[in-house]
C-alpha cells in the first residue's frame, strides 16, 4: 500500500514543482532540505493529500518530521486509514 501512496505523492510533487523531472527524488530525499517544501508548498501538499486520500490532516500532524520525506508522508497517510488511493 505504501508503494501506491508514495507513487501518487511522487507524481504530484514531480508535476507540481519539478516540471516532470523526477531525477534525484528518492523515497528518503529530504524534501525541506532540498528546497521542495516550504510553508506554502506544504499547504498545497496537505490539500492534495486530503483530497486524494480522503483524510483529515490535523494540526498536530503538521511538523517537519511528518513532511520530511516521501516515506514519512506515506506513513502519515497509512496511519489515517485511507479510503482511496
Amino acid at each position: 500500500m505504501n508503494t501506491e501512496i508514495k507513487s501518487q505523492i511522487r507524481k504530484f510533487i514531480v508535476t507540481t514543482w519539478l516540471n516532470g523531472d523526477d531525477r534525484g527524488l528518492k523515497d528518503d530525499t529530504d524534501l525541506q532540505e532540498s528546497g521542495l517544501l516550504d510553508s506554502l508548498s506544504t499547504l498545497a501538499l496537505i490539500s492534495f493529500l486530503e483530497d486524494t486520500f480522503q483524510i483529515q490532516v490535523n494540526p498536530a500532524d503538521i511538523h517537519a518530521e511528518t513532511f520530511q520525506t516521501l516515506d514519512a508522508i506515506a506513513t502519515l497517510i497509512s496511519s489515517k486509514g485511507i479510503k482511496n488511493g
